[in-house]
């Protein structure tokens, strides 16, 4: 649940500041934009991708179609890079023309780059006649050309859910009264946790697991809306840390702008501040249709990880 340092702060800039800075505008980081599935682009670069040059592109005989390995920087995406503990979204992207010249590239990774917060598409552009073999990379997306960046909905659903959920578990720890300071959030799919520095003692672990568990899902029932700000690093330190000193704000703002005015990307998850620069759901009611909940804990050597997830059905 860490928003990483490069992520911020994208949110307000212009086209034309991005030029200068080549930063990707990141439109998920405000609140509309998190829930923003499309948005217009420009075509900053484009790559073709092939592993040996001196290798045909791989095709596919049975449908006489080419499939070129393809990377895209663009000015502004709506797309959730990887990072922060969070997967990558998946999704399209699809020139702005309305003819034969068109091309749509399947992303399936979404990454960004620490120092120059660029965030870099890479997926998959599939080619139909023979005569498309040799595209080069500026017409299948020229430089400035327009194109329409278009978020996966069911992957962006489920990744958004997985993350606010992890959030619930730092909000049931502090309605527990066990405010430990978080060190990592893993908020994959094949087994999202939540680690703490601290310890529970082991006669303790079992009752407190039982009412960790509850207060989870209080907070769930209680169906608490998410909260998006972006403030000054002074004001996100007081919001914070007003429990306990959980978070040291110079890990969660930009490089870039440590010597001016820093701001830090704040999300409020059932009630609990935190750091982020993940995507999220507009409720803690949100889980409760798949079922999200607390399923495990364990301590070793000063680390408390709790395990959370959906429902076995799920």
């Amino acid at each position: 649940f860490f928003v990483p340092r490069y992520l911020l702060p994208h949110i307000g800039r212009t086209i034309q500041d991005i030029a200068v800075m080549t930063a990707t505008e990141l439109i998920h980081l405000s609140y509309d934009g998190n829930f923003q599935l499309e948005t217009d682009a420009k075509v900053i670069i484009c790559k073709v991708i092939q592993s040996n040059q001196d290798e045909p592109l791989p095709s596919d005989d049975v449908n006489d179609t080419t499939t070129l390995r393809v990377e895209l920087q663009l000015d502004r995406t709506s797309m959730h890079p990887q990072g922060g503990g969070q997967p990558t979204d998946l999704g399209v992207i699809k020139s702005n023309i309305e003819n034969d010249g068109a091309y749509t590239a399947n992303i399936d990774k979404v990454t960004i780059d620490r120092a120059s917060g660029i965030a870099t598409h890479s997926g998959s552009v599939a080619l139909s006649s023979s005569s498309d073999n040799n595209v080069a990379a500026n017409e299948l997306f020229p430089p400035n050309s327009s194109v329409k960046v278009t978020v996966d909905s069911a992957n962006r659903q489920l990744l958004s859910e997985c993350h606010t959920a992890g959030h619930v578990v730092d909000a049931a720890m502090a309605r527990c009264d066990k405010l430990l300071p978080p060190t990592k959030g893993y908020h994959f799919l094949d087994g999202p946790y939540v680690e703490y520095k601290g310890s529970i003692d082991i006669k303790d672990r079992e009752e407190f697991l039982s009412r960790l568990k509850e207060a989870y899902q209080q907070l769930i029932n209680e169906d608490i809306h998410t909260q998006i700000q972006t403030l000054p690093v002074d004001e996100a330190e007081e919001l914070c840390n007003r429990l306990a000193q959980n978070f040291n704000m110079k890990d969660f703002t930009s490089p870039s702008e440590e010597e001016g005015n820093p701001a830090v990307r704040v999300v409020t998850v059932a009630g609990w501040n935190c750091p982020c620069g993940g995507t999220h759901v507009k409720s803690t009611g949100v889980l409760k249709e798949r079922g999200w909940g607390v399923k495990g804990l364990r301590c070793k050597k000063g680390v408390v990880r709790v395990r959370y997830g959906p429902s076995e059905k799920e």
